[in-house]
């Protein structure tokens, strides 16, 4: 299943740690990794982000500011916020998707750091909990995941047929008022296009990230004589399959 991983721990060295060890349980396929990010807030409060990297890019994804397709699309408060004595904060998907901020996400995650705390944030695809938990828990102090199908892709597709019904209806009542509440109605139907706009461009710039991500899963799978252990092969074969079922899916609603 395609998650977003959040992990908090005391000191940079920790989280690196930890971004290393997440690292090579991509490298054993224990885990597929993509997008990951390292956040630090220091003493006097001051963040940075001391690591920015796309598995699918090869690099680091810093350029100008952040870039990336799917933290693009993880904007306003959806994302949990570690750290905080009050546990996860979580918001509408309707006024998380209204943000325009790529780096919105994380900044809230970093308004969200306690002093000399780092955070880890990691997009994956795993099978099963273990892996991660057993290279993450020793480390962290706090790590949540969450689902990105349930909390990111299902409700933006709600949000925009919410949008794609409102403005149809919006477009009728235009067409129906007289002379004096056409004006109102106008900038009603201007608005609602604009929000669909911007969500469209939103879901379009992650559509085409996550396929790029998909397709470098796919041909890093590990051929058959790679995994001799029948219950290693069937969970490696089960992951594969499920990620080319979704890079075909991704492709056919292009």
């Amino acid at each position: 299943m395609e998650k977003m991983i959040q992990a908090l721990f005391n000191s940079e060295v920790e989280a690196f740690k930890g971004l290393q060890a997440l690292q090579q349980l991509n490298l054993n396929k224990d885990v597929s990794v993509g997008e990951t990010y390292v956040l630090t807030r220091d003493l006097d409060g001051h963040v940075n982000i001391r690591s920015a990297k796309s598995e699918s890019e090869g690099s680091g994804v810093i350029s100008g500011g952040l870039i990336g397709g799917l933290v693009g699309l993880l904007a306003g408060p959806l994302g949990f916020i570690v750290g905080l004595a009050g546990g996860m904060i979580a918001g509408s998907a309707g006024e998380t998707l209204k943000a325009e901020g790529v780096s919105d996400y994380l900044d809230r995650v970093s308004a969200n750091i306690p002093n000399g705390k780092s955070v880890l944030i990691a997009h994956v695809w795993e099978n099963w909990e273990i892996p991660v938990d057993t290279a993450l828990l020793p480390l962290s102090t706090d790590l949540k995941r969450f689902s990105l199908d349930e909390q990111v892709f299902a409700p933006a597709q709600t949000e925009l047929d919410k949008l794609n019904a409102d403005l149809k209806a919006a477009e009728i009542r235009l067409a129906e008022v007289d002379e004096q509440l056409k004006p109102e109605w106008e900038a009603t139907v201007k608005d609602l296009k604009a929000r669909r706009e911007t969500l469209e461009g939103k879901l379009k710039i992650h559509t085409e990230h996550q396929e790029q991500q998909y397709q470098v899963w796919v041909d890093e799978h590990p051929s058959d004589h790679e995994a001799h252990d029948t219950e290693r092969r069937e969970y490696l074969e089960n992951r594969i399959k499920e990620q080319k079922a979704r890079l075909d899916q991704l492709k056919k609603n292009r």
